[in-house]
């Protein structure tokens, strides 16, 4: 059994706590989503778990004899000089080994040894599987790598594939305890669903940090929230934490309510009471009881500021000025670095104002060489790419980092890569408006965390008040508090969006349309990325034979015969011939319901009118006379709906044949 138990756990560095009070078990089968706002030590608690360091204060313990499978941060020594496949196979115990020793104890009619051999092998192929070298590759091919790829020497791969290449190792190793930090950031959707899969099938011990909330959702089954407050661990999905967090503070709110105004009755009291001498001894008693009640207050308040949810980026991207009508465009245009072919065939397209458009392909395809070819950092090798003359272009990419003065700090960073024209007003009340206050102007640009870096980038992209915005992984190193508050301002954006992006929330919740990049050029999808996720999975299921279109059953209609096709021609002759009638029979109830609330209207003048009831048997005709229009209205729509319950099931009869 594979089991985590924390006690009391704490944290600090510099005197400054980054975690405390932390406790829970994680057994078998369980998958804990560590969660809450960056630097509340989610990656630092996952290093405690794996033993890279230890604990301030508190207990860990892991089940006995327990491996623990954990992404290490940095390829050290000759790693870089080994071939993919084989150094993910190297994670593994050695086979060579163990039959050398079963062929030792064959040699030696050994059989207490060749039992106790047998009994390892047993282990290894529950572990590590009857076929090792095939597991590693069908890992290794979930996560994005070809075939050619699995003989490349690891250095030749570049930063992202590496950390692949570090993930399918640790997946490999046949953990009990699996302990992930952020095992999306470098995948294509396709890997990252992938992932979720494998996980979802994992029956070990699973801790893990992500910021996709899809993902979250989908594999963790607990949740840990590190944040402002005392950790919290929770039982279900990251959504269903977030409900139970907003039924919280708004029990918390209502509580507070009833006591401020509890306690401003007693004070009310005590004002008028406390001078009078009767009274005075009951006014102080009183208000010895109102500053137990103020103590209580305070603690909700407390409970309150220490919400499970951290500071929420909130804002609204400057209302740009109008742009071209046609923002981007390219004709016949084409790239290759050097030596290699076309990244993609011819492109040509048109990208309109106001539309807000994803470019989706697995990676390598070449999507930030499109975005870096309409930005105008690389040149095409032939055709052309333009970007209208009334477009302001703001472009953040997911190297961008690499273009900070690391020596500067904030405010002067933000001055640098701003317009000058600004004042420092504006410029801090932006800073504040990124999560970026008062303590952080002075801090050095080395200090701040990946997130705090594209917070600060994604500022001055706010201050240059572009009119068309190109984002190459925007959301990549935020939080879910940030990303959220970043996906409702491009969604209220005025300007026209181009980006980039596997973050699935942000595509479902942004891209209008869709342009997918392969191997036959630029495809456009009108409507959203949910319309067109199904689309692909469904023609992908398809392609290996697992959908009906392309089963016998699909191909036999193709073949349908001649008697066939006249049988379907008279039933639908037939189902019309009985749908006529009805529908001439709904059209005559529909125009007398109408005279019937055309004279219930007349009638009900009538009866507000004073006058009629200075003649009671009037009165009493008229009341007659609408009870009985009344009536036939009504039964006037019964029968209406029993015709339309017909009408609609024979259309759709209709429909179908």
């Amino acid at each position: 059994m594979s089991r985590i138990t924390v006690q009391s756990l704490s944290k600090s560095y510099g005197g400054e706590p980054v975690f405390s009070d932390v406790a829970f078990e994680v057994t078998p089968g369980m998958r804990l989503a560590l969660t809450g706002p960056n630097g509340c030590g989610k990656s630092t608690l996952l290093k405690v778990l794996a033993g890279e360091i230890e604990p301030d204060t508190g207990q860990l313990t892991l089940s006995k004899g327990a491996q623990v499978g954990y992404v290490a941060q940095e390829m050290t020594g000759t790693v870089l000089e080994h071939q993919l496949l084989s150094w993910v196979l190297s994670a593994l115990p050695s086979w060579n080994e163990f039959w050398e020793e079963w062929e030792k104890a064959v040699a030696a009619d050994d059989n207490a040894r060749i039992e106790k051999l047998s009994h390892r092998q047993a282990e290894f192929e529950e572990r590590y599987g009857y076929n090792p070298d095939h597991k590693a590759r069908a890992i290794l091919t979930g996560l994005g790598f070809s075939d050619d790829d699995l003989l490349k020497d690891i250095g030749e791969l570049s930063g992202g594939w590496r950390e692949r290449a570090k993930l399918g190792r640790v997946l490999l190793q046949g953990a009990d305890i699996l302990l992930l930090d952020e095992p999306t950031n470098h995948l294509d959707l396709e890997a990252v669903e992938w992932l979720e899969e494998y996980l979802l099938g994992f029956r070990g011990t699973l801790a893990f940090v992500v910021h996709d909330r899809i993902f979250l959702n989908r594999v963790g089954t607990h949740v840990l929230f590190l944040g402002t407050g005392k950790p919290v661990f929770r039982k279900g999905s990251f959504d269903e934490f977030l409900v139970w967090d907003e039924e919280n503070r708004s029990q918390r709110q209502k509580e507070a309510d009833k006591l401020s105004a509890r306690i401003d009755n007693e004070y009310k009291y005590i004002n008028k009471f406390r001078v009078k001498a009767r009274k005075a001894a009951q006014a102080q008693s009183k208000l010895k009881k109102v500053e137990k009640l103020e103590q209580e207050l305070n603690q909700i308040k407390e409970a309150q500021a220490a919400s499970h949810r951290g500071r929420s980026l909130n804002f609204r991207l400057p209302e740009p000025k109008r742009g071209d009508k046609v923002p981007a465009s390219a004709v016949d245009l084409e790239f290759h670095y050097d030596g290699v072919e076309s990244v993609w065939p011819t492109l040509d397209f048109q990208l309109f104002r106001g539309k807000k458009v994803a470019v989706v392909a697995p990676n390598g395809a070449g999507k930030s060489t499109l975005l870096k070819l309409i930005t105008g950092s690389l040149t095409p090798t032939a055709g052309h790419v333009k970007v209208g003359s009334g477009t302001d272009l703001g472009y953040f990419s997911q190297h961008q980092h690499e273009i900070l003065n690391l020596d500067n700090s904030v405010i002067g960073e933000i001055r640098r890569l701003s317009d000058s024209n600004l004042t420092e007003e504006q410029v801090m009340s932006v800073l504040g408006l990124f999560l970026l206050g008062e303590s952080f102007f002075e801090r050095k640009i080395k200090g701040l965390s990946g997130g705090e870096k594209s917070r600060l980038l994604l500022a001055t992209l706010f201050l240059s008040r572009s009119n068309f915005l190109i984002l190459d992984e925007p959301t990549n190193h935020l939080d879910i508090e940030t990303r959220e508050g970043l996906i409702r301002a491009l969604k209220n954006y005025a300007g026209t969006l181009l980006f980039v992006a596997h973050d699935r929330y942000l595509l479902n919740e942004v891209a209008e349309e869709i342009w997918a990049l392969d191997k036959d050029g630029l495809t456009q999808h009108l409507g959203g990325f949910e319309a067109y996720h199904a689309k692909s999975k469904q023609e992908e299921a398809c392609r290996v034979g697992l959908a009906a279109c392309n089963s016998e059953e699909v191909r036999e209609k193709r073949k349908l015969s001649k008697e066939e096709k006249r049988r379907q021609a008279e039933e639908r002759n037939r189902l019309y011939r009985t749908l006529k009638p009805l529908k001439k029979e709904y059209d005559k109830l529909e125009g007398d319901w109408e005279k019937v609330l055309d004279e219930q209207a007349l009638l009900e003048e009538k009866m507000n009118d004073p006058v009629t009831y200075e003649k009671p048997e009037e009165a009493l005709k008229l009341n007659n006379a609408y009870k009985e229009a009344s009536e036939w209205a009504e039964n006037l729509m019964l029968r209406m709906g029993e015709l339309e319950e017909k009408i609609e099931a024979l259309t759709s009869e209709v429909g179908e044949e």
